[in-house]
């Protein structure tokens, strides 16, 4: 075969593979790709197109490879350089995506995408002003780009300023009503801003237009779920949370178990069931809510196995005695999360469950909660010793206080009340405080002890981040523990004690309501909007005062 009939057969393959992907039929487009790239291996447009089709796939190795290859054939292309920004944003390397981003910049100075995926890149690192000021240089130069806009929003909301980005996304909707991502992304804002009627409704916009992958469809259909739970709608919120079933889901998880799959609404009398503990740490404390109907559905005939993360494993197996409780181990290959159980065999249960399943059949409306505080049991011993030990630090009130989550990332940060405004919390007279914060806080402790003259007391003796069972039982000694939601403050609520929320009006577990229905003896503070940390950290230190001031 000659040069221009390889030429001619790897065209035709790529004409396919276009067709395919207009049909949104994205794996026929990625295995065509990859045959043009094979038949013409010199074909530098067939190696992109081949690594864009295997990246919107979810193969991020295969992508690599491709992009790889077309990248030495063409080392000068702008636009293979941006490609493989992309891949290295998605693989959470932003300071690499810029490195590529610099360059691709140099060779096509004018590109509106370069200079957007570059501001993408400056606001994962969280250089927001640095992002802000190029979007806005840009924008001077190409005021019709809705690209622009739309990222300039999604910048200004990941600084917390969700109804300032409002403004953005509206103008990028204007200029190109059918971007997708420009919906989606102002469904989040106005989620933000209490607006959860408008944000379902963008949200299912963005879901009609179409995404551009079956992994971005999948995240906006679980956006979408918890925006149902955001409104109330409990059973239909469960129903549409079967997304994350599916493998284009970015947070699969494929478990490797023998045994059946339990599907919702399947009787559960007399069964062998092997329940799975999913999502963040923090989630499966949360849905652990659950378990003791599950144990009654079950009955005395049947069996309830538990896998839970290895930390949690003492606390669960004292609060469902009746269980039989297992560690579960996590680890990634080629990519993927892969969870499964050692030593566990298909013939000792009859059908598994991922925790949050249960949910569907046995939590669609409110009045399907409990009213007792407490599903999970600290150990009593455990309690008198850290009662004995927090008497130790004087009269008064002891207050455990955890102000930020272990992980902050550029996304995450704005979930979590900066410390300046715990301020007049700390300011609290008579009230001892107790250090429940995760990870290396020693600076934060210098700056609260030199602005407030707050000592905050710290256990050296426990572990915060993997003496779960320790945290529960003192969370029980401690009178009120007070942070945003994180696994420390889930496990405080799910033993029974007093807790306070500091949270957001659209946090999902809050499934519509005032407070968390899972913990019925738990308070949320919450602003009228997202992220107002100043009132929200405001009212709850007058409310500490008002709790504890007589007592002090």
């Amino acid at each position: 075969m000659g040069r221009l009939d390889v030429r001619e057969g790897s065209a035709a393959l790529l004409r396919r593979a276009a067709d395919a992907d207009r049909r949104k039929d994205f794996a026929a487009a990625a295995q065509l790709a990859g045959k043009a790239a094979a038949v013409d291996p010199r074909n530098v447009e067939a190696w992109r197109i081949a690594g864009a089709f295997r990246e919107k796939q979810g193969d991020l190795a295969g992508a690599l490879e491709a992009y790889e290859q077309a990248l030495s054939l063409s080392p000068q292309d702008a636009g293979l350089a941006r490609a493989m920004a992309r891949l290295a944003s998605f693989l959470d390397i932003p300071a690499l995506a810029e490195q590529f981003l610099l360059h691709a910049r140099t060779l096509d100075p004018g590109s509106v995408e370069i200079a957007n995926d570059l501001a993408v890149a400056w606001c994962a690192q969280m250089r927001f002003s640095d992002a802000v000021e190029l979007l806005r240089e840009s924008l001077t130069a190409n005021p019709g780009a809705a690209l622009l806009w739309n990222t300039l929003g999604c910048v200004l909301f990941e600084q917390g300023q969700a109804g300032q980005s409002l403004v953005f996304f509206d103008e990028a909707i204007r200029l190109e009503p059918g971007m997708h991502t420009a919906h989606f992304n102002r469904a989040n804002a106005r989620k933000a801003a209490g607006d959860i009627g408008g944000a379902l409704a963008d949200c299912e916009r963005a879901i009609a237009l179409g995404a551009d992958s079956p992994g971005q469809a999948a995240m906006y259909r679980y956006a979408r779920a918890l925006l149902l739970l955001n409104a109330g709608e409990i059973g239909a919120g469960w129903d549409a949370y079967a997304v994350r079933r599916e493998e284009a889901y970015a947070e699969y998880v494929h478990h490797r178990l023998s045994g059946r799959e339990w599907k919702p609404g399947t009787p559960l009398a007399g069964k062998r069931l092997l329940v799975m503990g999913e999502q963040g740490l923090g989630d499966e404390v949360l849905f652990a809510n659950v378990l003791p109907d599950v144990g009654r559905a079950i009955g005395d005939e049947g069996k309830l196995i538990v896998a839970v993360e290895p930390r949690l494993v003492s606390l669960f197996q004292r609060s469902f005695p009746a269980a039989q409780v297992l560690p579960y181990e996590t680890r990634r290959e080629d990519g993927r999360t892969i969870r499964a159980i050692p030593g566990l065999a298909a013939e000792d249960y009859d059908a598994w469950a991922r925790m949050g399943d249960l949910l569907t059949d046995r939590r669609r409306s409110l009045g399907d909660f409990p009213n007792a505080a407490g599903f999970l049991k600290a150990d009593s011993a455990r309690v008198a010793h850290w009662s004995a030990l927090l008497d130790g630090f004087g009269p008064g009130p002891k207050v455990g206080v955890i102000w930020r989550s272990l992980l902050i990332t550029s996304q995450r940060q704005k979930f979590y009340p900066p410390l300046e405004h715990w301020d007049a919390l700390f300011r609290t007279p008579g009230v001892t405080f107790v250090n429940l914060q995760l990870g290396d806080c020693a600076g934060e402790l210098r700056a609260i002890a030199q602005a407030t003259g707050a000592a905050i007391r710290t256990l050296p003796s426990l572990d915060l981040r993997d003496d779960l069972d320790e945290i529960a039982a003192l969370s029980l000694a401690l009178d009120l523990v007070i942070g945003p939601a994180t696994a420390t403050t889930n496990i405080a609520a799910a033993v029974g004690a007093p807790t306070w929320f500091a949270t957001t009006p659209d946090a999902w577990p809050r499934l519509g309501t005032a407070a968390f229905p899972w913990y019925p003896q738990a308070r949320a503070f919450s602003g009228e909007t997202g992220y107002d940390w100043a009132g929200v950290m405001a009212a709850i230190a007058e409310a500490l005062a008002a709790e504890f001031g007589r007592k002090a």
